[in-house]
């Protein structure tokens, strides 16, 4: 027996395509879904990435500034060994408030000294390969080979007349502080109402004295 289908054409199709609508929206709810769990799963780990990126960006700052902290301190050091060398290089045995206490010794009450400069100076080559003497503030003397710093003392200042700028020259020439003496210049001048004498004298302290002249006294 032959069946009948009472239902029409199109309930149908209408039917089929609800189904397929269905379907559709299915999958794309499933692909929506699995491109939200990737797109958490990605931007976590792009949070882990970033995260790490800022560990070692900031390892990296921290080592750079370790780094430049660390030259700073090796440059610090450098330059405090080569000041440390410079010093040993110009040591110079003696006490300056005594040079000082000598020169305030030596110089009259009438005499306005302008100007004391002590100045450091390499030692003459010759010297230094003849050998020098540098001699203690106990008195005590040796021969070094090795380069050190001799003291050159410059005197500027006014004095009565020229008879009293000799007799400068002469007491730091008897003066056990002092060597080498040499007059730069001596020129008649004014002060105020006055006629004087400006001068300039040169000498060297005897912690230092090259090793083909006569040995200096001995120094308080």
């Amino acid at each position: 027996m032959k069946e009948i289908d009472f239902l029409p054409e199109w309930y149908k199709q209408g039917r089929l395509q609800q189904r397929k609508h269905r379907e559709f929206y299915i999958a794309l709810g499933l692909i929506v879904f699995i491109m939200a769990v990737w797109s958490i799963f990605a931007n976590g780990r792009v949070a882990i990435v970033k995260a790490r990126n800022t560990t070692l960006r900031n390892t990296k700052l921290i080592q750079e500034r370790s780094e430049a902290e660390y030259c700073k301190a090796d440059g610090e050091c450098r330059a405090l060994k080569s000041r440390y060398k410079m010093l040993g290089a110009v040591k110079s045995h003696i006490v300056i408030s005594n040079v000082i206490a000598e020169l305030t010794h030596l110089l009259d009450n009438n005499i306005i000294l302008k100007k004391l400069e002590i100045k450091a100076e390499p030692i003459p080559e010759q010297d230094m390969k003849t050998g020098i003497k540098v001699v203690s503030a106990a008195g005590g003397r040796s021969t070094l080979p090795e380069k050190r710093s001799r003291f050159k003392i410059t005197l500027t200042g006014l004095a009565a007349d020229a008879a009293q700028v000799a007799g400068i020259i002469n007491k730091l020439e008897q003066s056990d502080y002092f060597f080498q003496i040499v007059p730069g210049f001596s020129r008649n001048t004014t002060a105020g109402q006055y006629q004087a004498c400006e001068f300039e004298i040169t000498c060297y302290l005897v912690n230092y004295k090259p090793a083909n002249q006569p040995e200096a006294g001995k120094l308080n």
